[in-house]
């Protein structure tokens, strides 16, 4: 199959917010709100931090073998949960809170992005090994609380560029 794209800065989609497109130009107006960059350099800065204070490491592996243990899961689920009792397993968490106007496409991508940076991270930091997690934080909504993130979703749309 022959095919070709073209490759669009964020801000050239006119999509993204000027906080959006601020933090991923690396503003220095916004440099104190974040420690590290997205990128590989920050990764790795990242790491040797995260290396730094420990981790209850076994509890979180007995937790997990504990709720997964009615689910019948693949054999990757497995042993994802039991290597992160290894010192040199890291996580890549993505998590989503559901509300109106998502829809179920953007969670999915969600998914599969924290799934291909792993992979990738994995391929960039040889002997480490990189477990993708998915949250879904749907326990803490109430109709009350969905209904006022929608009104804050209708006002974010009439304004644009704003943080």
């Amino acid at each position: 199959m022959d095919c070709s794209s073209t490759k669009l800065a964020y801000k050239q989609t006119g999509y993204f917010s000027s906080l959006i497109v601020d933090y991923l130009d690396a503003s220095p107006a916004l440099s104190s709100l974040y420690e590290h960059r997205p990128n590989l350099e920050g990764c790795a800065n990242a790491l040797n931090n995260r290396q730094q204070f420990g981790t209850e490491r076994k509890a979180l592996v007995e937790h997990l073998t504990e709720q997964y243990k009615n689910v019948n899961t693949s054999s990757q689920v497995s042993s994802n949960i039991s290597s992160l009792s290894d010192v040199n397993t890291f996580t890549v968490c993505t998590a989503h809170q559901p509300a109106l106007f998502t829809g179920t496409l953007y969670f999915i991508y969600k998914i599969l992005h924290a799934v291909k940076l792993a992979r990738h991270l994995e391929s960039e930091f040889p002997g480490k090994k990189f477990v993708p997690v998915y949250w879904m934080g749907s326990e803490d909504a109430d109709l009350d609380e969905l209904g006022n993130r929608l009104g804050h979703q209708a006002n974010r749309c009439r304004r644009t560029n704003e943080y």
